[in-house]
C-alpha cells in the first residue's frame, strides 16, 4: 500500500518538488484515505526510517517526523519513526498527488490540514489574526514561484505555480463544513498569485494587510505580471515585455525590489528594468531590504504608493505602531514554524 504524506511532511516536499510539474499534473482519482491499521502495517512494511531518511537527504529537516495521512477521528498516533495524521472528513477527488512510490496530499488540501493543527505547530499561544497570517504567508507561497528551503538564501524558484489562488478557494468552499475549513478560508481572502520569494511576500502584506493586524489597508496589486513593451522601445529596452515585481494596473504603479533577498535578478538588471518602465510611463517604487527591516523608511515608501494610488495613508497612532512593529516581527522573523 502506498503511504500518503500529509501536513508539515507535504508541505516540505511540494517544496522539494522543481522544475516544471504543477499539482493538476500529479492529481490522482482517489477520493478516500487508508485506515489506521493498514497505515501502520504499510509503514513497518516499506520501513518507515528508510523512506524517512531519503527525503530528509533531498532538503526536508531533520527534526521533521515522516507524517502520514489515515481515516479517522481519535488523536494522532505516534510510531517510532513517524506521525499519523487522522482526518475524518470529506476527500474531493483531485486531493491525492502522485509522489514517486507514494502519494501526497495536494497542496490546498495541506493547507487545510495544517490549519486543522495550527495551534500545535505554532508551538505557542497566539491571537486569532496571528494563526490566520501564518497560513496566509503558506498559501502565498504555494501559490507563487517559490518556495523555502534550508540554504543560505531562505528559498528557491520554481519555474511554474503550483496551484492557482482560485482552485484553492474552490476547495476550501468544496469542505466548508470539515474542521480547517473556516481558518484556511480567511487566510485566502489575502493570498494573491505569483508571488516571487518571501520578502515580496513581506512587503505585499504590510502594504496591503488590514490597518488592525498592522498592516496598511492599499488596495491588492498584481504580482509579476509581463506588460508588453511598445515597439518603439524594443531596441533601447533590449526586451519585449517587463515583468513588474507589484503592479497595479489601473494606476499605473509598479513596485519593484532590489537585492537577492527578493529574487534572483541582479541590481544591474532590476536597473534596466525600471527603467524601462520608467520610458513606458510607468510610475515606479523601489524597495531594498532595509526599507522592509526599518519601519520609517518603510512608512516614506508606502506615503509615495498611497500618493500614486490617489490616496492618503492616515496618521499613525500609538497603537497602530505596536501593531505594525509585532506584524514585522512575525514576517522577517528568523524561525519559520512552517
Amino acid at each position: 500500500m502506498k503511504l500518503i504524506f500529509g501536513h508539515i511532511w507535504a508541505v516540505w516536499w511540494w517544496r522539494l518538488a522543481h522544475g516544471n510539474a504543477t499539482a493538476n499534473d500529479l492529481r490522482t482519482n482517489i477520493c478516500s484515505l487508508p485506515s489506521d491499521q493498514s497505515v501502520a502495517l504499510a509503514l513497518k512494511g516499506t520501513g518507515a526510517e528508510e523512506t524517512r531518511r531519503l527525503h530528509v537527504g533531498r532538503g526536508i529537516p531533520r527534526d521533521l517526523p515522516l507524517e502520514v495521512v489515515s481515516k479517522g477521528s481519535v488523536p494522532h498516533a505516534r510510531l517510532s519513526h513517524a506521525v499519523i495524521r487522522r482526518w475524518n472528513g470529506y476527500v474531493p477527488v483531485g486531493s491525492i498527488c502522485a509522489a514517486g512510490d507514494h502519494l501526497v496530499c495536494s497542496p490546498e488540501f495541506c493547507l487545510v490540514l495544517v490549519a486543522c493543527d495550527i495551534r500545535r505547530i505554532c508551538q505557542e499561544r497566539l491571537e486569532r489574526w496571528q494563526y490566520v497570517l501564518v497560513l496566509v504567508e503558506l498559501g502565498c507561497e504555494l501559490c507563487g514561484t517559490y518556495s523555502k528551503s534550508n540554504d543560505r538564501r531562505g528559498f528557491k524558484n520554481r519555474n511554474v505555480q503550483l496551484v492557482g489562488t482560485w482552485q484553492m478557494r474552490d476547495f476550501v468552499c468544496g469542505i466548508a463544513h470539515e474542521r480547517g475549513a473556516s481558518l484556511a478560508y480567511e487566510a485566502l481572502r489575502w493570498v494573491i498569485d505569483g508571488l516571487n520569494s518571501p520578502m515580496e511576500t513581506v512587503v505585499y502584506l504590510m502594504l496591503c494587510l488590514p490597518r488592525l493586524w498592522g498592516g496598511l489597508a492599499l488596495p491588492r496589486p498584481r504580482a509579476n505580471l509581463s506588460l508588453p513593451v511598445p515597439m518603439e522601445l524594443w531596441r533601447k529596452a533590449k526586451r519585449r515585455n517587463v515583468v513588474p515585481d507589484l503592479y497595479w494596473q489601473e494606476y499605473g504603479l509598479a513596485v519593484e525590489f532590489f537585492g537577492e533577498d527578493f529574487h534572483m535578478g541582479t541590481e544591474h538588471e532590476d536597473m534596466e528594468r525600471q527603467e524601462t518602465e520608467q520610458d513606458m510611463g510607468l510610475k515606479v517604487v523601489t524597495f531594498w531590504k532595509e526599507d522592509v527591516l526599518d519601519l520609517r523608511r518603510f512608512r516614506a515608501k508606502a506615503d509615495s504608493i498611497a500618493h500614486y494610488l490617489g490616496m492618503r495613508l492616515p496618521e499613525a497612532s500609538d497603537q497602530f505602531l505596536a501593531a505594525q512593529a509585532k506584524l514585522q516581527q512575525m514576517l522577517v522573523r528568523h524561525q519559520r514554524w512552517i
